[in-house]
């Protein structure tokens, strides 16, 4: 299976079956592990399939309160609980694949050059695949996913941002196959 389909089968996943939910304006966007998703959602082709996810604060506190409580879900529950938001963004890239390849490896060395932790980095002449992380006091209040394929122009953009257990996103990662997440220091 295509690696770039994977990681993009396991971001929905984690991000749930919430991709219509209507956004809730909240001050998210001052959280330091916030990074705005519109660059990437403009690069998108609205006549091709696209998954976009806006979850913020009460929408969180509530996926984090529902479902089931068996062992598999508790830690994905347990993450979503201190989120500030979820934003994502995943589909067909309109126009030049060189265009957005080049915002997806600018934006990958703007986060790093502002303190983003570069966990994974996995970069070709067509592909990249990038994983981010934000901490504060020494705790992850941000998590970014930057993943472009130009042979199928697909785009993924995934930002988490909240207070993030670390241990949690790495048993997440590993359950759905999400490469890099397992080497976040104090990951387990």
């Amino acid at each position: 299976m295509n690696p770039f389909r994977t990681i993009t089968f396991a971001l929905l996943v984690i991000l749930g079956a919430a991709a219509t939910t209507a956004r809730a304006e909240t001050t998210v966007a001052t959280s330091g592990g916030y990074v705005d998703e519109s660059t990437f959602r403009a690069l998108l082709d609205d006549n091709q399939d696209v998954v976009e996810v806006n979850l913020d604060g009460a929408i969180l506190q509530a996926l984090a309160k529902n479902g089931s409580s068996d062992h598999e879900t508790r830690g994905t529950k347990d993450l979503f609980a201190k989120l500030k938001s979820i934003h994502a963004v995943i589909g067909t890239v309109k126009g030049p694949a060189e265009g957005a390849l080049e915002l997806v490896r600018k934006t990958d060395k703007k986060l790093s050059a502002a303190g983003w932790q570069r966990v994974t980095r996995i970069t070709d002449a067509t592909s990249t695949i990038s994983v981010l992380t934000h901490t504060v006091n020494d705790k992850v209040d941000g998590l970014v996913v930057l993943i472009f394929d130009s042979t199928d122009k697909e785009l993924v953009f995934a930002n988490l941002a909240g207070e993030i257990d670390i241990t949690q996103l790495s048993a997440i990662g590993e359950r759905f196959n999400v490469p890099g997440l397992d080497q976040v220091p104090g990951a387990r």
